[in-house]
């Protein structure tokens, strides 16, 4: 009871940040910050009930102390600069001034709730809350599939952007996983993946391709030799079958998906069109990282120097440009090491989970407008199963270091009885 009561908490938490910001018309971030701040909630009956073990701390806050430092760095520097004063957050009811240290805070109180799931002696917890968040989230998503509003045929529920509601789709695609196979993970991956069409979303559309191979791959990773070869062979004569059968079908399939769903002709979305504007977007953010290279111009300042105050729409380059080459590389070096570390996770559904979420967050990089965000529910998760995935290496690590030590011991404890001359006790 105590156990599902922490899920719930943490699965009701992260889905209220979206909610949230879908009653108040994305147009509050102090209302969103403050659904934020709720987790304090769920972590306080973490605390309470199941407890924290400290051992394999130390890999995920060593990278977050960098991170924070580098913050803090960026702000330092930029501080007496008045092209780099803050401008404030839209919906934001506090003084321009006071922008930077909300953004610190929101950093510092998101990443120790990361650290603190991850620290759960309860290894099942993360994947509990993505299994919850799943329940819960389909019938939202449901809902607004049938009472939003569609602009030029893209969902725009409640004045939110096709884009939100993508990474929304795709967030719920993504926990499914996190469920064993049944019809709760099924209608769950497929109401993701309709609002994800529904919003057009493309680079979600790419993101889930990619996800898919990656859970591919998995699943052929656990089969024998034998079952390789049958499926390599059962997939080779699905291939000449469907290019025997449905050969004029396949042209005017890819043709639908580059016109139809990718837009890939479009005038205002197509690829003439410099990914809807994105090329001239990422041109100036290099420009802007270009007159601060090391430390940037401070975090989640980068957009007041861009044309039309835009994001980048890149979340390396907002990186790189926010917070200099340092900050991009210390990034860089979460994303690569989260990855290696999720693939040694033994429990197979958390390693389902942690490494598509994980991969997820590196492809929708190219595309989205921020790195470490408290705001959305994807970008949470990730956040914990970075946490997750270097605290659970970390304890591999140990307890593979104990077990050889004690091997070692036993061999040497053996090696002395051996050469121990006969007579010796007397």
């Amino acid at each position: 009871m105590r156990f599902h009561s922490v899920v719930a908490g943490y699965a009701l938490w992260i889905l209220s940040t979206f909610v949230v910001f879908y009653l108040v018309h994305g147009k509050s971030e102090t209302a969103l910050q403050l659904a934020v701040l709720c987790g304090a909630i769920p972590a306080a009956l973490q605390i309470l009930f199941l407890g924290v073990d400290l051992r394999g701390l130390v890999a995920p806050v060593k990278i977050w102390l960098a991170l924070l430092a580098v913050i803090l760095f960026s702000y330092f520097i930029n501080m007496m600069e008045p092209r780099s004063a803050s401008t404030g957050g839209a919906g934001l009811v506090i003084p321009p001034a006071w922008t930077p240290l909300v953004y610190t805070v929101n950093a510092v109180f998101i990443l120790w709730i990361g650290t603190l799931v991850a620290s759960c002696p309860d290894r099942r917890l993360l994947r509990s809350i993505a299994g919850t968040y799943c329940l819960l989230a389909t019938p939202f998503l449901i809902y607004v599939f049938l009472t939003g509003e569609r602009l030029w045929g893209r969902l725009v529920a409640n004045d939110l952007e096709p884009n939100n509601w993508g990474l929304m789709g795709f967030t719920v695609c993504l926990a499914a996983f996190a469920r064993k196979l049944g019809p709760i993970a099924v209608v769950g991956f497929l109401a993701g993946a309709v609002t994800i069409l529904e919003a057009s979303s493309r680079e979600h559309l790419v993101a889930l391709a990619v996800v898919l191979l990656v859970i591919a791959a998995l699943r052929l990773g656990t089969m024998s030799r034998a079952q390789k070869v049958v499926g390599l062979a059962g997939l080779g004569v699905a291939l000449a079958l469907a290019a025997v059968l449905l050969d004029p079908y396949i042209l005017d399939t890819v043709n639908y998906v580059g016109q139809n769903v990718f837009h890939l002709d479009s005038p205002t979305r197509g690829v003439d069109s410099g990914f809807t504007g994105r090329t001239e977007l990422w041109a100036a953010t290099v420009a802007l990282w270009l007159k601060s290279p090391l430390l940037g111009v401070g975090f989640r300042q980068h957009e007041q120097f861009l044309p039309y105050m835009a994001p980048a729409h890149n979340s390396y380059l907002a990186m790189m440009a926010d917070t200099g080459l340092l900050g991009l590389l210390i990034y860089l070096a979460l994303l690569v090491g989260s990855l290696i570390a999720s693939l040694g996770i033994t429990d197979e559904r958390t390693r389902r989970f942690v490494l598509t979420m994980i991969v997820g967050y590196i492809v929708i990089g190219f595309f989205d407008r921020r790195t470490i965000n408290g705001g959305n529910p994807f970008s949470l998760f990730f956040l914990l199963c970075c946490s997750m995935a270097l605290v659970d290496q970390s304890l591999r690590k140990a307890s593979s270091a104990s077990l050889t030590a004690r091997i070692e011991a036993r061999e040497a404890a053996m090696a002395s009885d051996h050469l121990q001359p006969q007579g010796s006790s007397r």
